[in-house]
């Protein structure tokens, strides 16, 4: 019976995403490459899915790795080369537009050569930086923002609904025992519930940005109910899957990212758009300044039934802090938890995490790396809180997953490690100019109608950068 619940639901997905598919206009077959790549980064390796090799984990921190999911990077990062080869990408002008970004990959490129291992510090580097060119190819799209809203919902369409299934029909796959508290947690497609968290958060979030910008060019009766409305329940049973994983910086950073963009469609909100930046700016100020003579970190925290030590987030922040890392450079990229030296004095309880993006960085690059992160988040929130009064929804969206990346990796390590939270930062973060031989930005506008606001190009970007 559960086999048969399986294949149905199987054959309705790839129903679903080839109606998906002959609806998007201006996205090729190359967005199948992105469409796995977040796939996999979303839910488990290769190697568990096809049952060869590898396992829980992945080879993120094992020395050999597994063949099966270095092969599947490999092929999915020259695949993504060879199909920008031929696309005629400005190299130079792209590296320009996102120099911040670069800069930061360049600092952790040479932290590999203090890191315990250079070649698998290198390896890891290479593969983290596959991220860029996967989403490369969604922004050398001919309608990059369909292709970009295209491989979300796919992803979304297969993996939330089989997470529930998984956990019902399949708890051997879709749940399991927490090694500390020896409580059982949802788990779904992934292999720990905050992974399922982040899963469901940057779905989430795309699946009512499409659902919008569906309404807006929707004909009357183009569409069956189950098609106009699968979004909505999509998103509902992605926020069942949040409730019973207990997953609460996924819950926070979902609800934030859903109300910066369902809620800038509101007439009387659109109005203060371009101001969005300075609000958040103001908002966390005041928030410092309240908690610093109140405490209401304290009491939010209660209410969200969490404590002061971030379920236990705190003393594992006070573990590595402890370990005196070297300041300046740190143990060089995603080296700390594959070295020994260090692994072996650190007390059971402690993963493969320091659950705080900003604390992994510092790790890896010391104070080198944090700040060449914080350059990055400030020249790529400068350049979106510019963009937020002309470039339109996409630019609501982009600032939506800065801000969300921004509070996640609190409580969560994402930044420049293999997730879907990072890649859809990289994806919302990078600007990409339009070759010379590409039509227009208005004749691209005209042959995607529902969509002027995002190929206004002559706004957002002086020199012609597509974004």
């Amino acid at each position: 019976m559960t086999r048969l619940i399986l294949l149905i639901f199987l054959a309705g997905v790839a129903w679903l995403i080839r109606r998906d598919t002959a609806r998007r206009t201006g996205v090729s077959g190359a967005v199948w490459i992105p469409t796995l790549w977040v796939g996999i980064l979303a839910s488990r390796p290769l190697s568990s899915w096809i049952g060869i090799g590898g396992g829980e984990g992945g080879d993120d921190y094992s020395i050999e790795g597994s063949p099966t999911d270095r092969y599947f990077f490999i092929v999915m990062i020259f695949s993504a080369i060879m199909v920008l080869s031929r696309r005629r990408l400005n190299w130079p002008r792209l590296i320009a537009s996102n120099w911040a970004i670069v800069i930061f990959y360049a600092f952790f490129f040479v932290s590999v050569l203090w890191a315990d291992s250079s070649i698998v510090s290198f390896k890891r580097w290479f593969k983290d930086l596959g991220n860029i060119f996967v989403a490369l190819v969604i922004l050398t799209e001919l309608n990059p923002l369909q292709a970009f809203r295209a491989v979300f919902v796919r992803c979304a369409y297969l993996l939330i609904p089989l997470s529930i299934i998984f956990i019902r029909y399949f708890p051997d796959l879709g749940r399991r025992y927490n090694i500390h508290s020896g409580e059982m947690e949802a788990t779904g497609v992934t292999f720990q519930k905050n992974s399922l968290g982040a899963l469901v958060m940057v779905c989430g979030m795309i699946i009512i940005w499409d659902w919008f910008e569906r309404e807006k060019v929707r004909k009357k009766g183009s569409e069956s109910w189950i098609e106009k409305y699968l979004p909505l329940i999509i998103f509902a049973m992605g926020g069942w899957l949040l409730l019973i994983s207990d997953s609460k910086t996924s819950i926070l950073c979902l609800g934030v990212g859903t109300l910066i963009i369902a809620g800038t469609r509101l007439p009387f909100v659109r109005k203060y758009v371009g101001s969005l930046g300075r609000y958040a700016l103001v908002f966390i100020i005041v928030g410092f300044l309240l908690d610093s003579m109140f405490g209401i970190k304290e009491w939010i925290l209660a209410s969200m039934g969490r404590d002061m030590t971030f379920t236990g987030r705190t003393d594992v922040w006070r573990v590595l802090l402890d370990l005196n890392t070297d300041p300046l450079f740190g143990t060089g990229f995603c080296s700390f938890w594959s070295d020994m030296s260090y692994r072996s004095q650190l007390p059971y309880w402690v993963a493969y995490s320091a659950h705080n993006g900003y604390l992994e960085t510092y790790l890896d690059g010391g104070y080198l790396g944090v700040t060449f992160l914080a350059i990055m988040l400030i020249a790529v929130a400068g350049k979106i809180n510019r963009q937020l009064s002309v470039a339109g929804n996409y630019a609501v969206v982009r600032f939506a997953v800065l801000l969300v990346t921004i509070l996640g990796d609190f409580s969560e390590s994402h930044f420049i490690r293999m997730s879907p939270l990072w890649f859809i930062f990289l994806l919302s973060a990078l600007d990409v100019p339009l070759p010379d031989t590409v039509p227009s930005a208005q004749s691209r506008t005209e042959e995607l109608p529902g969509e002027p606001a995002a190929y206004e190009t002559s706004k957002l970007n002086p020199k012609g950068a597509q974004t």
